[in-house]
């Protein structure tokens, strides 16, 4: 019995095939010729009419999108966001073949060049903590985007077994939660203990290093905007002391903007969230963070 991603895998290949056979270069017999050599080389239909030169990778592309009901995105013309990139571990990346443009509080838009793909769709829900749009786009530019960024280091920093080990996080980890502002932190808590987290508080910046200093703590929430030392110093200083090197940091704040998302992610903060913000997109970026340091790990 097939399911329902294969399915929808079998109805966009016919679309495919509909499309190309409608082109004027894709005479009945170049479809035929495209489509056994995509049988006996094991390329995808698409990139089998590219490689046989019967049609251009964008146009052949560009094709699948519209089949697919996908967007189409070109690579050359669009600058994937730092947050984005930053959010999907390259063992991600690598595997599924995927590249994250654009994140928000609510989802993360990636490009692919292979559409119903919902291990891909998974993976990069579950690394974000947030809902996904796909796009497509051509394979060897994506390709070549990957290594552009592999090569620049780009993508999340080298793998560390620094932080929590599997047994540690499944073992009721430690937040710290850093904001001056009583009632978000009592918000914030009870989300956290409600979800099994053992939850430590500190009203700035300065108050959050010398709790650091006297306990264990598995992952920060941290505001930015605070008295006598604020978020932006906080994460700097916890970044310089070797323990915390690589503890997840996910900043809250009402500070907004790409010069901020910057500014945070530069200073090794993991993910960035806006005040006001919903119990549900709190725990879902926590959880998400974890398991990102995990996957890090393995």
């Amino acid at each position: 019995m097939s399911s329902p991603a294969d399915d929808r895998a079998a109805r966009v290949f016919e679309a495919f095939r509909q499309a190309l056979g409608r082109e004027p270069v894709m005479a009945a017999a170049g479809l035929e010729r495209a489509l056994q050599h995509s049988l006996t080389s094991g390329l995808a239909l698409q990139d089998a009419v590219v490689a046989l030169g019967l049609i251009d990778e964008p146009t052949a592309y560009r094709l699948l999108a519209t089949a697919a009901q996908l967007p189409f995105a070109d690579l050359r013309n669009v600058q994937p966001s730092p947050l984005a990139r930053h959010l999907v571990p390259p063992s991600i990346l690598r595997r599924h073949e995927v590249l994250p443009l654009a994140v928000d509080d609510k989802e993360v838009r990636y490009v692919t060049a292979t559409p119903c793909n919902p291990e891909a769709d998974r993976a990069v829900s579950m690394s974000t903590g947030r809902g996904t749009v796909a796009m497509l786009t051509c394979r060897t530019d994506l390709r070549a985007a990957l290594a552009s960024y592999a090569e620049a280091g780009t993508v999340l920093p080298a793998e560390t077994t620094n932080g929590p080990s599997r047994d540690a996080v499944a073992a009721r980890p430690s937040v710290l939660i850093v904001d001056d502002e009583a009632t978000t932190r009592t918000l914030v808590r009870m989300l956290l203990e409600r979800d099994g987290y053992r939850v430590i508080e500190a009203f700035n910046g300065r108050h959050a290093l010398d709790i650091v200093g006297a306990q264990d703590v598995d992952l920060v929430v941290m505001d930015l905007l605070m008295p006598e030392l604020d978020g932006y110093g906080a994460i700097r200083a916890l970044r310089k002391q070797e323990q915390h090197a690589t503890t997840p940091i996910v900043v809250v704040t009402t500070e907004e903007g790409p010069v901020v998302e910057k500014q945070v992610l530069d200073l090794g903060a993991d993910d960035y969230i806006l005040k006001p913000f919903e119990p549900t997109v709190l725990t879902s970026r926590i959880k998400a963070a974890f398991r990102r340091q995990r996957l890090g790990a393995s």
